[in-house]
């Protein structure tokens, strides 16, 4: 890492029984909740309850408000000053999977897609949980899969080397992509979607054409397992260099688009899809598991020592900020209005905002694994998905949860 200055942000870990929310609601309960800094021993500490939000109590060192509104219990550590808000699931959908779910996306139409590791992947309502369609077709298990911007076409990859675009309502899979000698990691679709972007084992990223089954090209290729992606629009006042010989015609939207790209070998680099141009390399000091752009100036990344930073895609050197408060891997990462969700291996999904303070930092964690590792993370715009190795999708209402954060 770089020694030049940056934001380093920091709190404990608190962290709560993920059954508080049944427990809570009994006469004479009692449930454990703790405070951990990275690297020390935790702080333990119990929340006792009658029944009613006015009969909730904390042992010393702690204070507790239990919210029943937001399906949420806010719990400070009091020598810190860090407050955590933990949400339970106001949905769990244990039927539409029976393995680990992998990777899961949703639409604000009310569709959501998923995978899990028995090489099932299923279309399903967001509402009642309840599965449209299977897609039956790749041999192997699939590791990524994704909704085009329409909402009713589905892109995934797997173990099986091959992309396959899928129709979400009639289950039809009108075309593969091929090309890769080793399995597709992630996906990240270009703008509406006439092009996608695919990472693989084989170390390389490639640039598609949906249209006519085609690779347009090679975009990277690194000497490393290249785990994940991400595809951001940046302002036309960065550089992004010239071809060296025209772009087909059916390249369609990648004039002003960067490909960030993760690697199992700690590499983060940033390359310009248009021009083939890498813009920016930088060598963390673990694997790369996550990406997710947050807006054409900054793009999160995710990391198997468990630190979470922001950078400027077109300048890897230094990065924006930093959260380092676990060491539990960050497998999993969703930009959602001011903030960050962090889906790690020890089952917490933990919301980082953006404008934060180390004096008296604020989260918002979702309750419910029990120490199961969050895979993946969804939005339809309204409520968060989370996909869960224990074989669960929670839905959880975030909205209310996010403006009693600061209240």
């Amino acid at each position: 890492m770089s020694s030049k200055e940056y934001d380093r942000r920091s709190a404990p870990v608190l962290n709560i029984q993920c059954n508080w929310d049944d427990l809570i609601r009994n006469k004479n309960s009692e449930l454990w909740v703790s405070c951990k800094f990275r690297g020390e021993n935790s702080f333990d500490g119990k929340i006792l309850s009658s029944g009613s939000k006015d009969t909730v109590s904390s042992s010393e060192g702690f204070s507790v408000k239990w919210i029943p509104d937001v399906r949420g219990i806010s719990v400070t550590h009091q020598r810190s000053n860090c407050c955590t808000l933990f949400v339970a699931p106001g949905s769990q959908f244990s039927g539409i999977h029976k393995k680990s779910i992998i990777s899961l996306h949703t639409t604000p139409g009310g569709l959501a897609v998923s995978a899990c590791t028995n090489n099932q992947l299923n279309v399903w309502d967001t509402k009642t949980g309840q599965v449209y369609r299977s897609l039956v077709g790749h041999p192997c298990d699939v590791y990524q899969c994704r909704f085009f911007p329409s909402g009713v076409v589905v892109i995934s990859g797997g173990a099986d080397m091959q992309l396959k675009i899928w129709c979400a309502e009639k289950g039809e899979c009108p075309v593969s992509l091929r090309g890769h000698t080793g399995s597709i990691m992630d996906v990240a679709i270009v703008d509406r979607g006439r092009n996608v972007v695919s990472v693989s084992k084989d170390g390389t990223a490639r640039l598609w054409d949906c249209g006519k089954s085609a690779c347009l090209g090679v975009l990277a290729e690194l000497p490393s397992v290249i785990n994940c992606c991400a595809i951001t629009a940046v302002s036309n006042k960065v550089p992004l260099g010239e071809r060296d010989e025209p772009p087909s015609e059916r390249e369609i939207g990648t004039e002003d688009k960067v490909l960030i790209v993760g690697c199992e070998d700690g590499v983060l680099a940033s390359i310009a899809v248009r021009s083939r141009k890498t813009l920016s390399k930088k060598a963390l000091l673990s694997a790369v598991n996550c990406l997710a752009p947050v807006n054409e100036e900054t793009v999160a990344v995710g990391c198997h020592d468990g630190q979470v930073f922001l950078f400027n895609p077109a300048n890897l050197e230094t990065p924006l900020c930093s959260w380092y408060e676990s060491n539990s891997p960050a497998l999993s990462l969703l930009c959602h209005t001011e903030g960050i969700f962090v889906g790690r291996t020890d089952g917490t999904c933990t919301y980082l905002p953006f404008k934060d303070s180390n004096r008296s930092p604020k989260r918002i964690q979702l309750t419910g694994p029990e120490y199961d590792p969050i895979y993946d993370i969804a939005t339809d715009g309204h409520a968060i998905y989370t996909a869960c190795r224990d074989g669960i999708i929670r839905k959880y209402n975030v909205t209310k949860p996010l403006q009693a954060l600061y209240e």
